[in-house]
């Protein structure tokens, strides 16, 4: 059995190193007025639907680069646009695309459907926070598919 210890010690300390990759910070770096978002969907012949999500004049503490967002299983980058972070989530993929669900199959936090999770990082290490509370603006119809352009 002893060979086994060693085994048994990596398997514990693995384990407890993958319980904190995730640990959300109790206060974030950053400041904010309002996160909000607005479900889209497409024309049947395009197929797609998603939801574009915003953080309204979001501004980082210095040493901090905001990275995703995570919300409703789903996981997109936030891009600096007009003032605020936004980042478009696709949850199903046009059909010329195979129109897949886009939805993360291990999704890494146990949040509700009105909460997300700001991944960023602060001097170089990933954090998260988590934001609760968002609010849902009127979802929207695009004929030819969404724009490319998330600044509205």
């Amino acid at each position: 059995m002893r060979p086994f210890k060693p085994i048994l010690l990596f398997l514990i300390i693995t384990l407890m190193g993958c319980s904190n990759a995730y640990k959300l910070q109790k206060q974030a770096p950053f400041q904010y007025t309002r996160a909000y978002y607005q479900v889209w969907i497409s024309n049947i012949k395009i197929g797609s639907e998603g939801i574009d999500f915003h953080i309204a004049n979001l501004t980082p503490n210095n040493n901090v680069v905001i990275d995703s967002v995570y919300f409703r299983n789903l996981k997109g980058a936030l891009t600096p646009v007009k003032g605020k972070y936004v980042s478009r989530l696709i949850k199903r993929n046009p059909i010329s695309e195979g129109h897949q669900l886009a939805l993360i199959k291990e999704f890494p936090f146990k949040i509700s459907n009105r909460e997300c999770v700001v991944s960023y990082r602060e001097n170089g290490e990933k954090k998260y926070f988590k934001i609760s509370n968002l609010v849902e603006n009127e979802g929207i119809y695009y004929e030819n598919g969404p724009p490319n352009s998330q600044s509205d």
